[in-house]
């Protein structure tokens, strides 16, 4: 018996050796191969991830025949029956920057000439958004594909095209009321989302590379007016601040449309950490940071066992936004360095969380669809289950980002 017992160890633990072997490589050239729930605090195959999402622009531009006029807005629902391809919009959307993004992204990653000229083809069809003071997401048209494009290249053309988008944001700063305006408003009126926090990297940057010191203090007044009117004392923050234009006092404060009545709109709590993450950068101000932080905090308090939030906080059991986890898991990861031990580690944790989660289960089947991130929420009611090329560009300077770490 002894001597059985001994064979069939010799025979078992090789056997086992192997498979663990061949589990290991089956991951090695997998690596999108889906990881248990208890192990997700792994390090992401970032290489892995930019083959797929190189993978994923490359149908994009078949699927657009090359029309560097068009870009991604969103898909139909990820139930749509047949090919789930983007439908797209001319440029003034204030999407049309994020796929030229995310092909900067490609390109900063792995220095393939190929993205490099793809997002110059669709950057360059976004250049007359430059004197456009009909909106406010000048900033996340222009900055993030000329802006991008400048810090990646240098090009002084594309410098120019920032700096006049600034201008152009500029015009609608109120110094009554102490912000820009984000939605034209009625008479008597003046609508301010937290949206606009992100497209106040336009003047920051702006400030401090050519343009008008004065865009540095109306970006300063305009995060000060969010901290004081659209941030609650638990660090969640509402959608819509309405001000008075006359004298600057609050009419009224929201979470709709976007968001739940009374609840938390979950893509605008990832714009207020990203927002104030940033304008701490530019600023060094304290204020800011610690704005960030309580928002951040908020963030991650509120996530599901999978983290990635539903799309308001206070919707459980309804769809998710995956474009709000992507948002967040950037800015933590640049929120990360601007903060000591343990809140360091905590939003580095926070970020690998959400980006193994969308990776294991949120990333887009190619032949279903040409995104990259599925399971994304516009807001109430509003573009529910569908793909978001926001998600998409912020999934990839997560990743990006997170290299850097290293």
């Amino acid at each position: 018996a002894e001597y059985g017992d001994q064979m069939k160890l010799q025979v078992i633990v090789p056997f086992l050796f192997v498979l663990l072997y061949c589990a290991t490589l089956s991951q090695s050239l997998n690596p999108l191969l889906k990881i248990s729930k208890d192990k997700i605090n792994v390090e992401p195959n970032v290489s892995a991830l930019f083959d797929f999402i190189a993978n994923q622009a490359q149908m994009t531009i078949k699927q657009l025949d090359g029309d560097r006029t068009r870009f991604p807005t969103q898909t139909h629902s990820y139930n749509y029956t047949g090919f789930n391809g983007w439908l797209t919009g001319s440029a003034g959307g204030w999407t049309c920057g994020f796929f030229a993004s995310t092909m900067w992204e490609l390109y900063n990653y792995t220095r393939d000439v190929t993205w490099k000229n793809n997002a110059i083809d669709w950057t360059e069809g976004i250049r007359k958004i430059q004197d456009d003071t009909g909106t406010h997401d000048v900033g996340f048209m222009v900055f993030y594909s000329f802006g991008h494009g400048y810090l990646l290249t240098g090009d002084q053309d594309y410098k120019t095209v920032t700096l006049t988008a600034a201008h152009s944001l500029s015009t609608r700063y109120n110094s009554i009321v102490g912000c820009t305006l984000s939605w034209n408003s009625p008479t008597g009126h003046f609508y301010v989302i937290i949206d606009n926090m992100m497209n106040l990297e336009l003047l920051w940057w702006a400030s401090k590379n050519g343009g008008d010191s004065k865009f540095f203090d109306m970006a300063v007044s305009h995060s000060d007016h969010m901290i004081r009117d659209c941030i609650k004392p638990d660090g969640s923050s509402y959608h819509l601040i309405d001000y008075s234009p006359e004298n600057g006092t609050v009419l009224s404060k929201s979470n709709t449309p976007q968001g739940k009545p009374g609840g938390v709109w979950s893509r605008g709590q990832a714009w207020a950490i990203y927002g104030f993450t940033v304008s701490y950068r530019y600023s060094g101000y304290e204020r800011y940071l610690e704005t960030a932080q309580k928002a951040a905090d908020y963030f991650i308090s509120h996530l599901p066992s999978d983290h990635v939030p539903y799309w308001d906080f206070f919707a459980p059991g309804e769809s998710r936004d995956s474009s709000a986890a992507a948002i967040a898991a950037s800015a933590f990861i640049e929120l990360s360095n601007y903060v000591k031990e343990p809140k360091a580690s905590d939003y580095k944790t926070a970020a690998l969380n959400i980006i193994n989660s969308l990776s294991n289960d949120y990333l887009g089947k190619p032949d279903k669809t040409d995104a990259v991130i599925v399971h994304g929420t516009v807001g109430d009611g509003t573009g529910i289950d569908v793909s978001l090329p926001y998600a998409d560009f912020y999934f990839s300077e997560a990743l990006q980002r997170w290299t850097k770490l290293k």
